[in-house]
């Protein structure tokens, strides 16, 4: 007995449809080496096309080498090498900053002091600075430092302090010197901080109180000059006025007495004139005079020529004195 047996599995693909696959297969495998070697071409090209085109930025400028030699300077923008010959520098031409930090540098009058510098450059010769120094950055550094003691070494601790502007500029002058070497130019230079150490801050500190003190003491001394002074003066001129006064005084009494005494001579002349005169009234003013005379002298001598008696009117006591031979 015969049975008619089939395999199991997936159907199979319709004969077209292998046909066309079984083609796609025999034109790959016949044109492998083709398209490959159309890529590998293509990828040549690109790489040699990238290596040869290059650009250049704004702020660059390019040293073109070749083989070794310098060729020029590229401006910014697209440019051809030679690829595997030529070789491009790149150089930043942009303004550029540095700092020093906390140099320690002597000054004239021999005190340390730490000073720290910010100062700024460009690039105007990519060749010089480039292919003619070696780690220019590095150098510039160096000489600027270099630049920099040696200033401080030529000025006093309060020029370095306090006089900045002059400092800035005297150094700036100093590192121009030495810019066509190095194929830069400096733009700025500017101290940023300059102290001295922490003793003779403390010793400046100290001479600035004595200093206060000081004037402090001049003054109160200039105050209590000027309070004498004011004090003396007001003095002389009190015993200037009393003197004055006293002086006045004098010669006013002076010359009271000089016209009592006038007055009285004139008196007396007048007096005399009207005794020498006589008469009546003569007689009588001679009677009111020893009657005046009388009252203000307690004593008074009465003699009748024999007997020289004394009679005292403040008492009644009367004493008679034999009066001497002749």
């Amino acid at each position: 007995m015969s049975q008619n047996l089939q395999p199991t599995g997936a159907p199979e693909p319709p004969a077209e449809k292998r046909g066309f696959f079984q083609g796609c297969f025999a034109f790959i495998a016949k044109y492998a080496l083709t398209v490959l070697t159309f890529l590998i071409i293509l990828g040549v090209v690109f790489s040699l096309a990238r290596a040869a085109i290059y650009k250049i930025r704004p702020y660059e400028r390019g040293l073109h080498l070749r083989g070794g030699s310098f060729v020029g300077i590229d401006q910014p923008g697209w440019h051809i090498q030679i690829p595997f010959v030529d070789t491009v520098i790149g150089v930043v031409i942009s303004e550029r900053s540095a700092m020093i930090e906390n140099l320690a540098a002597m000054t004239a009058d021999d005190v340390t002091m730490d000073i720290s510098l910010l100062y700024t450059y460009r690039v105007v010769d990519p060749v010089q600075y480039q292919l003619e120094v070696l780690d220019p950055d590095q150098i510039v550094a160096g000489f600027v430092q270099g630049a920099l003691r040696d200033l401080v070494n030529t000025r006093k601790m309060n020029d370095v302090l306090h006089l900045r502007a002059e400092f800035n500029q005297e150094l700036l002058t100093a590192l121009k010197q030495k810019e066509a070497q190095y194929g830069i130019e400096f733009i700025l230079v500017q101290i940023q901080n300059a102290a001295p150490p922490t003793e003779v801050v403390n010793a400046i500190k100290e001479k600035m109180v004595a200093e206060q003190l000081q004037e402090k003491a001049t003054a109160d001394a200039t105050q209590q000059r000027t309070l004498a002074d004011s004090e003396f003066y007001t003095a002389q001129k009190k015993a200037d006025g009393e003197a004055y006064s006293i002086t006045t005084l004098a010669e006013a009494e002076a010359k009271r007495t000089a016209l009592n005494a006038e007055a009285q001579a004139k008196s007396i002349e007048a007096i005399l004139k009207l005794l020498k005169d006589g008469g009546p009234l003569a007689e009588q003013y001679i009677q009111v005079l020893i009657a005046q005379e009388l009252r203000e002298n307690s004593k008074w001598v009465i003699t009748n020529g024999s007997t020289l008696p004394v009679l005292d009117l403040s008492g009644a006591n009367t004493i008679t004195q034999p009066t001497p031979a002749p």
